[in-house]
């Protein structure tokens, strides 16, 4: 044994790290593999087993196979075969690569033709081999290699029922089945054998197609076929099924929802479904649509956008945007909104303060105050109404008229802790701090949250020591 590790921990190695790639959170690399092959490589002069070296290989080029590297997978198997030429499985892998790849189906016929000179009773060469023949399009010979299978009877499947029993998780197997039962027009059994070639390999397509096409053109035989792979629970095969069936009926209300059972929180269905719904004019379940597909995008301005687009005359629904827009601070959005409630022939005193609140934020002092004085000719005795407008004026610098909506504010209801904050603000900003001082008494005793606020408000910096003690 020449110096280093000894055999039984170079193998030791060897199936640690193939148990590590696969124990792996994700499917080994094919990085990861072409290394775990080199290292064979490099460690194969301290194995006398070459056949053990071999069969290692093969498993790397299996890994490699169903990864799709066919190119890399028959280096793996060639070598797995100059260790040991007697390795019948290497050389089945390698065709099987072989007939994976595009315009290699010959090559592939060679590698099975080769195993069954070594092992004439190979199933799987025979059925590899079958196939690699229907590829090529010699059927005659394809034929001939299934007679030998099914013991010289086309006719009879009972070989395949055997070999597929044999090997349940083989898909080319099911394949040979479906196929048979398809062309003998047995399509109950072709269909269940297609459906376990997509449970085996759900990628496959040539299978996919093959089970559209058996499930029917007419639209509700074929929804009837996929209910039963629902019942099966075969939902993933299904779900597949109902889409090849939505591509070919795009406007089915009925597919977008029994899809929709399967992908409750796909956008794109969501989407599809209420556009179907408004075309239809089915506005409220159009819009109740809508909201659900918001709300898994959480974008309620987006549902009220569209909401309101469908059904502009909705006045709840401009409220409900003009309030969503306002609270995300987009005035002149949520302006537009209350606007529309005027132009539909709102006018109340809520709509007014709305509108003016907006216009307030955007500056727009004196169509502010116009907002508000709407609303004081609707209810002279709005508190709110008074308070508001009193700040317009607030920021207007008209601190005599603005006092005199805070006296109305005051007047009207004593308890009115807004309304002695601001007489206090305007106050201290005409320097009269005793008011201020007295004002802001009030405000406090009313609700105490006031003395914080006073404390951030500029204008009463070094108002006096009375004052700065009663906010402190």
């Amino acid at each position: 044994m020449p110096f280093g590790l000894n055999e039984d921990k170079v193998k030791k190695k060897i199936e640690g790290k193939l148990e590590e790639l696969d124990n792996a959170a994700q499917s080994p690399s094919v990085d990861e593999l072409m290394d775990l092959l080199d290292f064979l490589i490099e460690k194969e002069g301290k194995v006398g087993d070459t056949r053990y070296i071999s069969e290692k290989m093969n498993e790397i080029g299996e890994r490699l196979f169903r990864r799709g590297e066919n190119k890399k997978a028959v280096q793996c198997f060639e070598k797995a075969l100059n260790r040991d030429p007697s390795n019948v499985n290497s050389l089945l892998k390698k065709g099987q690569a072989y007939l994976s790849m595009d315009e290699m189906n010959e090559y592939a016929l060679e590698c099975f033709e080769d195993v069954l000179r070594k092992d004439p009773g190979n199933e799987q060469a025979k059925l590899n081999k079958a196939k690699a023949f229907r590829i090529l399009g010699w059927d005659s010979r394809a034929m001939q290699t299934f007679k030998e299978m099914l013991d010289d009877d086309a006719e009879n499947i009972s070989e395949i029922h055997k070999l597929v029993k044999q090997n349940p998780d083989d898909p080319n197997l099911w394949k040979l089945e479906a196929e048979h039962f398809e062309n003998v027009g047995k399509l109950d059994k072709a269909m269940k054998a297609y459906e376990k070639i997509l449970t085996l390999e759900p990628e496959d397509e040539e299978a996919f197609e093959s089970l559209v096409e058996l499930s029917g053109e007419n639209l509700s035989d074929a929804i009837e076929q996929v209910e039963k792979l629902e019942e099966k629970g075969k939902d993933s095969l299904a779900k597949r099924l109902y889409e090849e069936l939505l591509d070919k009926n795009p406007d089915d209300l009925d597919l977008i929802d029994r899809l929709l059972s399967h992908e409750p929180e796909n956008t794109e269905l969501l989407r599809k479904k209420a556009e179907e719904l408004e075309n239809q004019d089915e506005i409220e379940k159009a819009k109740q649509t809508y909201r659900e597909l918001y709300d898994i995008k959480d974008d309620d301005i987006g549902y009220y956008e569209k909401a309101v687009e469908i059904d502009p005359e909705n006045k709840d629904l401009l409220y409900e945007q003009g309030g969503l827009l306002y609270g995300e601070g987009r005035f002149e959005e949520a302006l537009e909104s209350y606007n529309k409630l005027f132009e539909l022939g709102e006018n109340d005193v809520d709509l007014w303060h709305n509108k003016g609140a907006c216009l307030y934020h955007l500056e727009r002092y004196e169509d502010a105050l116009d907002a508000f004085d709407n609303a004081l000719e609707e209810d002279d005795d709005d508190l709110e109404a008074w308070s508001n407008k009193g700040l317009v004026l607030h920021d207007m610098g008209e601190y005599e008229k603005a006092m005199d909506c805070f006296n109305e504010v005051v007047k009207r209801d004593q308890n009115a802790a807004k309304g002695w904050y601001y007489k206090a603000l305007v106050s201290a900003q005409q320097d009269e701090s005793k008011k201020a001082k007295n004002f802001m008494k009030r405000a406090i005793d009313l609700n105490e949250g006031f003395k914080e606020k006073a404390q951030n408000e500029p204008a009463f910096e070094g108002l006096s020591e009375e004052f700065e003690e009663l906010i402190a």
